[in-house]
């Protein structure tokens, strides 16, 4: 499938892309990280970012001759999302789960309040698109990656006979939900236009962050079929963009923005390692030197690939583990097993990397000895960072689907964040306290694990690995070098406050816990 031929009539139509936030959930991580005395542990995602979704949309929409606004309704009033509703001739809004109420109200304003054409795009208009239908909150919705449909949709907007000719989307049509056919997947990320950060105060963002940075994804989709993950979206298909336009959207956003870091929200940033180890040398030819950070699994490392992203400037890494329990991992279908996981993890600590994991209590099949499990593996391996969260069935996922019967009511209406413990359902086993008491308890395992021996530990394996591949003696020093570029750019911007003393609990979004 090709995208839209770049020579199509150009609309001067005004498009206002909307992100709907959760007022409640806005409202509680503005007091976290407005409070000096916390720590923002597991709030960490609840840092303020433009949303990439609706800012890729904008790049096509540019591209083809549309007027278009963003606007976030995470940082502005309910005054400036209607000055940018009434400036425009289409609304469109994207909704995750926990911002499906709030989308819904907006939606009805932009409807019933400024007779304006409304589209509902994200997850959760993917998976329930009646919610926004059947309440008047939307027009139409779009299903799944927008970038095709919402070129073909806007042309016809105002002629519905011509809405059944529109792939992936979702109206009413005597009262009744109709669903066109879902599009082929776009295959070249290549053709998807630079998103349009432009359109962003992006130092506005950067200030409002704990760790300034600016965010990008250069691939979508993930093979694996994990029950917890939302496929919908992005189905099981990997994409990618080549090293060399990955590199090139790396280079602009230095150029454009400066940031100290830039952090990639790609669900499976190593999942192609020869992808990867170009990726890393190409950063190294242009003498790019920055800091990053990406998501991925510990079983797809190794030490080539590894030590490039190291010598790269990536300085974190993010891994989704979920659970220690072998049982569970089968369960929960995440592919990996512990042997994978204690070697990995011991390659990112030879290697230097800091690396984070993802834990997941609270699947339906979970038990005590589950809980004691990850304990141990979490005390074995000694990441840097854990978060752990209680499970949030999301619908479009297989646990969601297992978990039905069990859902206190429907999640859409509950104020949750996918990292949170809010309680969604009842679980067969466990109350919801006693799902946070573990929490709590792996918490304090891994505080407990950082002890002498155990940084000892951690300090010899690297100079082990060093003396046996004296290739990464060398990797040391050149690192070194390239770090001290990279302060001295930093410290001559305007985010300098970033690196002027050590990083604290609060500004690294560590959990502060008790030990004893």
């Amino acid at each position: 499938m090709r995208p839209l031929q770049k020579d199509a009539p150009k609309i001067r139509m005004r498009v206002a892309l909307i992100y709907a936030k959760n007022q409640n959930l806005r409202t509680q991580a503005a007091e976290l990280f407005a409070d000096e005395n916390a720590t923002a542990g597991d709030g960490a995602r609840d840092e303020i970012f433009p949303p990439l979704g609706i800012t890729v949309l904008a790049g096509w929409l540019l591209e083809a001759g549309y007027e278009v606004r963003l606007c976030d309704d995470s940082i502005e009033t309910l005054e400036v999302v209607k000055e940018h509703m009434e400036w425009s001739d289409v609304v469109g809004i994207s909704s995750l789960t926990p911002n499906a109420r709030r989308a819904r109200e907006l939606g009805k304003i932009s409807r019933e309040e400024l007779n304006k054409p409304t589209i509902l795009g994200g997850p959760h208009p993917t998976t329930n698109p009646e919610f926004f239908l059947e309440s008047g909150a939307a027009d139409v919705c779009c299903a799944g990656e927008g970038d095709i449909t919402i070129q073909e949709l806007l042309p016809v907007i105002n002629d519905r006979s011509k809405w059944p000719e529109v792939q992936s989307i979702s109206y009413l049509e005597d009262g009744e939900v109709v669903s066109t056919p879902r599009r082929e997947l776009l295959r070249d990320l290549d053709a998807v236009p630079r998103p349009a950060y432009h359109l962003w105060d992006m130092p506005r963002y950067m200030r409002l962050m704990v760790n300034p940075c600016v965010t990008a994804i250069t691939s979508r989709g993930c093979p694996y079929a994990c029950t917890f993950c939302d496929a919908e979206m992005t189905p099981r298909l990997y994409r990618s963009m080549t090293p060399e336009a990955t590199v090139d959207l790396m280079e602009h956003i230095l150029k454009t923005y400066n940031p100290p870091q830039i952090v990639f929200f790609d669900d499976l940033f190593t999942i192609q390692r020869k992808r990867v180890i170009d990726i890393c040398k190409e950063i190294v030819r242009r003498d790019l030197f920055f800091e990053w950070a990406c998501e991925s699994r510990v079983d797809t490392m190794d030490y080539e690939m590894l030590r490039w992203l190291r010598k790269a400037g990536c300085v974190k890494i993010y891994y989704g583990l979920e659970s220690g329990s072998p049982r569970m991992l089968t369960t929960m279908k995440k592919g990996v097993t512990l042997e994978k996981v204690l070697a990995g993890s011991k390659l990112n600590r030879e290697i230097g990397m800091y690396y984070k994991f993802y834990i997941l209590y609270g699947f339906p099949e979970d038990r005590p000895e589950d809980h004691l499990a990850t304990e141990k593996l979490v005390a074995q391996t000694l990441p840097n960072a854990i978060s752990c969260g209680v499970l949030q069935p999301i619908p479009g996922t297989a646990v969601y689907e297992q978990l039905k019967p069990l859902l206190i009511r429907d999640v859409a209406e509950m104020d949750f964040n996918y990292w949170h413990a809010t309680e969604s359902f009842k679980h067969p086993f466990f109350t919801h306290a006693q799902l946070n008491d573990a929490r709590e308890r792996l918490l304090q395992v891994h505080a407990a694990s950082f002890n002498f021996k155990n940084k000892l530990r951690r300090k010899l394996e690297r100079l082990v690995a060093m003396i046996k591949k004296p290739e990464l003696i060398g990797d040391f020093f050149e690192i070194r070098g390239r770090r001290k570029r990279f302060l001295k750019r930093v410290e001559d911007s305007q985010w300098a406050y970033v690196y002027e003393q050590s990083r604290d609990e609060h500004a690294a979004q560590i959990p502060r816990v008790v030990t004893d």
